[in-house]
């Protein structure tokens, strides 16, 4: 015992007067010794918190920190009733309805929405004032999270109107009809019969987004959506592997398409790592030199992915097979976009793509139709046919699919010219392009350039032969407002920035590649002026990237344009001789002397027209997409200052 407690241990502690006693036996309401620095209660309870605190030793700690809340109480309530009739008043950030469900957060008075870009610095955008708000729905409450619940109802359904009609061009694989009666359920969100909350929180994310979002909502649904993704995997969600698929496919377009590039690119890894992870690229597999697969689909998806559970028909099966292939084609095409991003990885350590082209989801759903006819034909029950036959046509298989397509090998494939495919095939070839233009160099040795001279021209025949089979895929036979136009749309520029990126290296030297990347520009500019894109709400936001090339295309010829023009005034200056022979051989040619000046006014002219069109079009989307916009921007300084 020390000797400040031996000599405060004099006094009885029965004769303690009265409010000497230490603040935790007062509030504790039991006799203390007084004994200093702590008495004989508090000694004996040591209970975590007690302090022995005496109040003629000075302010204890409890009561600053007593003094701390009223000081805090106050300031609330003056925040909450400021007598300044301008100063911003302190309010609960999310309202509630009724039904306990959290309501939309409502700003104050504000008429866009302004997001900003993470690498690629795209210029802000005002959205189109026309375009549709959500509503907010009044309520109180005090406590709550947002990340926890769902909007209401009736924003729910508007979200979802949004968003379905667009869904193929933010890269959604799944059934439209199932997904909408499924997300419909009144039932909680996380419940088994309804999407994972992750997916349910991207798209209506992506909904909010693509409605215009006035109210400046978007961040809150953002960062419900990233939550709920980040916690799909570790549910016991049936589907939570092909919803985490679909959750991270979306979520990167979202950041794409709003210049957040660094963060596209960690999803878009996300749901690459999770595809192969799940061997979707293996989904009935014919194995090398067998004349038939071996084993059934049903057993291939289950050996291949241990991790999927049979699918449940042929729907469910189909939703897989796209699956892959819109993770396998965006991952192309934004590889290409924004750099860094390759579908070599689907191909690393000898691996293989043998998943089959895909199918459009009606042809799945045809598919179905024709099973359920024949089971009641048959007399069958649904169950037991689906255990007894394949889930899709026996010939639905495929072996090295992406290596055959490259080899120019023809396809056993049934429909291998379906609009997904399509917009599969046009993907590799715009990756394969760039990733060939990246390989020349102009220091190779003589075995060098022959092997790349023989690939290049092999790719180049494969891409023309493309594009004479997109014939296949005709944009004047489908609607503009159809469900899979825009994927038409894309796929034809796709192609056609494909010559363009191939021929890169070569334009500025080679006139054959020159002329060749010029057609393609000039193709791609037909595709608009052949599309009444003003009834187009939405694109795929890659199409900015594929325009943008095709402008520097144009502003690089009229560029050349003007340097030839220079350079052949020069000549007639310097050399009247030669001046005169030239205007000889025009002459007779029937081209007057300054024909050439004035061929080249009109070339040029036509091609500021074809720019103009472009980036027209560009402005259009650029108010949906910030990437758009930021791409327009580079593209029209860089004509402006030639």
């Amino acid at each position: 015992m020390s000797s400040e407690r031996v000599a405060s241990s004099s006094s009885s502690p029965y004769s303690l007067q009265r409010g000497k006693a230490c603040s935790n036996c007062r509030k504790r309401k039991i006799k203390c010794d007084g004994l200093r620095p702590t008495c004989t209660q508090c000694l004996r309870s040591a209970r975590p918190g007690d302090a022995c605190e005496y109040a003629d030793s000075g302010r204890t700690r409890t009561q600053m920190l007593e003094d701390n809340i009223s000081r805090l109480e106050a300031r609330i309530r003056e925040l909450e009733e400021p007598d300044d009739e301008n100063a911003v008043r302190l309010h609960l950030p999310y309202n509630f309805s009724s039904q306990s469900t959290p309501a939309l957060m409502v700003p104050p008075q504000t008429g866009s929405s302004i997001r900003g870009s993470a690498l690629s610095s795209p210029t802000n955008t005002q959205r189109n004032s026309n375009s549709p708000s959500i509503a907010s729905s009044s309520g109180h409450g005090s406590t709550y999270s947002t990340f926890q619940e769902e909007p209401p109802s009736d924003v729910v359904h508007q979200l979802l109107s949004t968003f379905l009609p667009h869904a193929l061009d933010m890269g959604f694989f799944l059934n439209v009809s199932r997904f909408r009666n499924s997300a419909l359920l009144p039932l909680p969100l996380g419940h088994y019969s309804r999407p994972c909350a992750g997916l349910l929180s991207t798209v209506y994310l992506l909904g909010l987004h693509l409605s215009g979002d006035l109210n400046n909502q978007e961040s809150v649904y953002l960062a419900r959506a990233l939550a709920h993704t980040a916690n799909i995997l570790s549910s016991t969600h049936p589907q939570r592997i092909i919803h985490a698929i679909q959750a991270e496919t979306l979520l990167s377009v979202y950041f794409f398409r709003t210049g957040r590039i660094l963060e596209g690119k960690y999803h878009m890894s996300a749901a690459v790592s999770l595809t192969l992870g799940t061997q979707l690229h293996k989904i009935r597999a014919l194995p090398v030199g067998s004349g038939h697969p071996s084993v059934s689909p049903l057993q291939q998806i289950s050996v291949a992915g241990p991790l999927l559970t049979p699918p449940i028909d042929q729907i469910e099966e189909g939703e897989r097979i796209n699956a892959f292939w819109i993770v396998y084609t965006l991952s192309n095409c934004w590889g290409v976009a924004v750099g860094t991003l390759s579908s070599a990885v689907f191909e690393s350590h000898g691996s293989t793509i043998d998943t089959p082209w895909p199918l459009d989801m009606t042809d799945y759903e045809q598919v179905m139709l024709n099973a359920s006819r024949a089971s009641r034909t048959y007399g069958a029950d649904f169950g037991s046919l689906l255990t007894s036959q394949e889930l899709l046509p026996a010939e639905h298989y495929s072996v090295m699919t992406v290596q055959n397509f490259l080899r120019q090998v023809p396809s056993s494939s049934v429909k291998e010219f379906s609009t997904m495919a399509m917009f599969a095939k046009a993907s590799i070839l715009l990756d394969k392009s760039a990733n060939i233009a990246s390989l020349y160099r102009s220091d190779m040795n003589a075995d060098e350039a022959s092997r790349f001279g023989a690939t290049f021209s092999s790719l180049n025949n494969l891409i023309d032969n493309f594009q004479s089979s997109l014939g296949f895929l005709p944009l004047n036979q489908h609607a503009s407002s159809s469900y899979d136009f825009g994927t038409i749309l894309t796929t034809h520029t796709l192609a056609y920035t494909a010559t363009i990126q191939l021929h890169s290296v070569f334009i500025n030297n080679n006139p054959h590649s020159r002329r060749k990347a010029l057609s393609a520009a000039r193709a791609c500019v037909a595709i608009l002026r052949q599309v009444d894109m003003s009834v187009m709400s939405h694109i795929n936001a890659v199409l900015g990237s594929c325009w943008t090339t095709v402008c520097q295309v144009f502003i690089d010829e009229i560029e050349r344009l003007r340097r030839t023009s220079t350079t052949t005034a020069g000549v007639g200056i310097a050399g009247g001789s030669r001046l005169h022979s030239r205007s000889s051989r025009t002459e007779s040619w029937g081209i007057s002397e300054g024909g050439l000046d004035s061929i080249s006014d009109r070339e040029e002219v036509q091609l500021k027209g074809m720019l103009e069109k472009v980036f027209a079009t560009m402005a259009v989307f650029s108010i949906e997409s910030p990437l758009i916009g930021y791409q327009l921007a580079t593209v029209q300084e860089a004509f402006q200052s030639m």
